[in-house]
């Protein structure tokens, strides 16, 4: 009997070992390619259209990029060989250190540029800051609410009612802080920028369980500093990705430990994930999988029922919602732009970048007299075109999708300085914020950043190609690249920006430092003992 288990477990745990590889090939396959691209180009907001958001395609100086990988090669060589730098430096210091940096940054930052909402964001912030004082007229159609022209006098989220988890949000934080102004919210991003950045080095140390993998992933944090000036945005990306990234961390403690206590803040954390961000049901997605495939590890049935529930209270509270702002207001929402709608503008073109934002998903719904069911109709006709277009002319769609990954993914501010920097300010801009958004230190962020996201692309890969070379790659090791995955597939198919993608680079940076620490300070001992027995083998041969 005893025989039998075991060999019931060795099953169970190479069939976690085939599907996580599975998973490891397609994202290496996926971000392999980013890697490699970045490499030779560069995606750029064009500067004569910057507020158009095009995106050009640069050639790099590609020596100075190879220059630059042996320089941080030799520089990180010599950090691990000659430097004992891990057993010296007590990590709580740096976990403080990171948070305290994180906050002073952000908060001079925000404060120097004093962004106003404007778009989307104003949209959601007008709603919010009146539903704080409990005036529900921006839910409504025909009256006054931000750019009620541009949306034919129709209520902003009977397009996007998804938008209202983020609205509840917001609220709540405007009802506390008072509704003057939208700078509590950009301070709360700060929070939430600083909390991220904590958990994920967390998860690097629960995960790997390694000091010098952890220390890396600290030092790549302190260096990430897209996330921070992009606290300005008046949006739901940054609460999500905080709220989601937690909500990781007490997924993977679940999946150690089997303490279903830690699914209660997982649960909690992943309901204002999607509530903040609606796309973080990439997230979403990606638990549900890992929790099927530890239920076949550790024969846990009973997460099928906690995957089924997940799914329930994640969905089931942006309805909730939505239905909670329809009573006090007195309405009733339309279905809104569909997922279908979506697809059919992430397979088409914009002037700004192959599948960015157009305006053929808010034409067919107006067009159609926002019916979703007859809207769905429309955008699926276009597909068939799209899609019939792609087949017979590979070429072209070899362009466009490549297009599509390199303008996300390599765009390698992630519109951070953008979102403010086309927005109105409440108070005159000072020398540095001015330095940032049109002089030297501008340029020199996007020359760093370049050579930053370069070197993470390149070693998130090397990591992924080493967990399978190291046969490390399960639950635990995959969860984060899995969603990294779901997030290049989705924004592959779907509405592309490389703002969407900025939420997601902080998640590179675990796997990343796996890969830095495997490579640099490995001491190889299997490969010096197999060197070492062909030696000894040698000898005898030749004193025999």
């Amino acid at each position: 009997m005893k025989n039998t288990n075991v060999l019931t477990i060795s099953k169970n745990r190479k069939i976690e070992s085939i599907v996580c590889n599975i998973f490891c090939i397609l994202s290496l396959f996926a971000f392999g390619y980013i890697s490699i691209i970045s490499l030779f180009q560069t995606s750029v907001i064009d500067p004569q259209n910057y507020s158009g958001e095009i995106i050009l395609f640069n050639w790099d100086l590609i020596p100075i990029n190879f220059l630059v990988l042996i320089v941080f090669g030799f520089a990180m060589y010599k950090l691990c060989s000659v430097f004992n730098v891990f057993a010296k430096i007590k990590m709580k210091y740096m976990y403080i250190a990171l948070s305290v940096y994180v906050l002073v940054v952000g908060f001079l930052w925000v404060t120097s540029v004093t962004s106003i909402p404007a778009a989307d964001s104003q949209s959601v912030f007008d709603a919010a800051s009146k539903a704080a004082v409990n005036d529900y007229s921006s839910l409504v159609n025909g009256s006054n609410f931000y750019n009620h022209e541009f949306y034919k006098d129709v209520c902003y989220f009977n397009y996007y009612p998804f938008q209202l988890g983020f609205v509840l949000i917001s609220e709540i934080v405007l009802r506390i802080f008072g509704v003057s102004s939208s700078m509590p919210l950009q301070y709360l991003n700060v929070i939430c920028v600083a909390l991220s950045y904590v958990a994920v080095a967390k998860i690097s140390k629960l995960v790997f369980k390694k000091r010098s993998i952890e220390f890396f992933t600290i030092v790549f944090l302190f260096l990430c500093l897209q996330p921070v000036l992009f606290c300005t945005f008046v949006y739901g990306n940054i609460i999500g990705m905080c709220c989601a990234i937690w909500a990781s961390y007490f997924m993977i403690k679940y999946f150690q430990g089997n303490n279903y206590l830690f699914l209660i803040p997982a649960s909690a954390l992943l309901i204002v994930a999607t509530l903040a961000k609606y796309n973080n049901l990439i997230y979403l997605v990606a638990f549900v999988i890992m929790l099927l495939i530890h239920m076949i590890r550790s024969k846990k049935w009973v997460n099928v029922l906690i995957a089924i529930g997940l799914c329930i209270v994640t969905i089931g509270s942006s309805n909730l919602v939505i239905m909670s702002y329809e009573a006090r207001a007195n309405t009733k929402f339309y279905d809104g732009i569909s997922q279908t709608m979506y697809l059919n503008m992430g397979l088409g073109e914009s002037q700004m970048a192959p599948g960015w934002f157009n305006f053929s998903t808010m034409t067919i719904y107006q067009n159609n007299n926002f019916d979703t069911n007859l809207s769905n109709q429309v955008a699926q006709a276009e597909l068939s075109q799209k899609l019939g277009k792609f087949t017979s002319d590979p070429g072209y769609a070899v362009d466009f999708f490549s297009k599509k990954v390199s303008s996300q993914w390599n765009e390698t501010t992630y519109e951070s300085i953008w979102v403010s920097k086309v927005k109105a300010h409440t108070n005159e801009i000072n020398g540095a914020v001015e330095s940032v958004y049109n002089k030297s230190l501008g340029q020199f962020l996007g020359i760093y950043f370049d050579q930053y996201m370069q070197i993470l692309f390149l070693l998130f890969a090397l990591g992924l190609g080493l967990l399978l070379f190291k046969n490390k790659a399960n639950v635990e090791t995959m969860l984060l690249p899995l969603v990294l995955l779901g997030a290049f597939g989705y924004h592959m198919l779907f509405e592309g920006k490389s703002q969407y993608v900025l939420t997601y680079i902080i998640l590179l940076i675990p796997t990343a430092s796996y890969g830095l620490n495997t490579i640099f300070c490995d001491n190889y001992s299997k490969i010096k003992n197999i060197f070492s027995k062909l030696e000894n083998l040698n000898k005898k041969q030749k004193e025999s």
